[in-house]
């Protein structure tokens, strides 16, 4: 069913890295576990994620953003199947998730 990726204008001049970057990176990781990608091309708002998503039947979607906090606290927001922005226990099991696989994969 795949995943749907998005993400904002933000760029860090400081880190040279953009949202656009880490929404590509995300992809990247998906794609190589065997995941479908649905990357937008260029930056859209937050909604047209869960929008698509729903739309597409995907599993789940992810925008790379800082939402309307300040662009150093850029982030993922993450969407369950049913285009509602993720909570608990699914975001405690996802950082459990991501703790476990730190190491580098082959």
């Amino acid at each position: 069913r795949g995943v749907v990726v998005g993400y904002d204008a933000r760029k860090s001049d400081e880190f040279n890295v953009s949202s656009k970057r880490f929404a590509h990176l995300t992809a990247a990781v998906f794609l190589s576990k065997g995941a479908k990608v649905q990357l937008y091309s260029k930056f859209v708002a937050t909604p047209l994620v869960p929008f698509q998503l729903l739309k597409s039947e995907a599993l789940c979607g992810v925008v790379v953003t800082a939402s309307h906090n300040p662009k150093q606290d850029n982030g993922f927001k993450v969407y369950a199947s049913n285009g509602a922005q993720i909570c608990a226990p699914i975001d405690d099991e996802i950082a459990a998730c991501i703790a476990s696989n730190l190491k580098r994969w082959d």
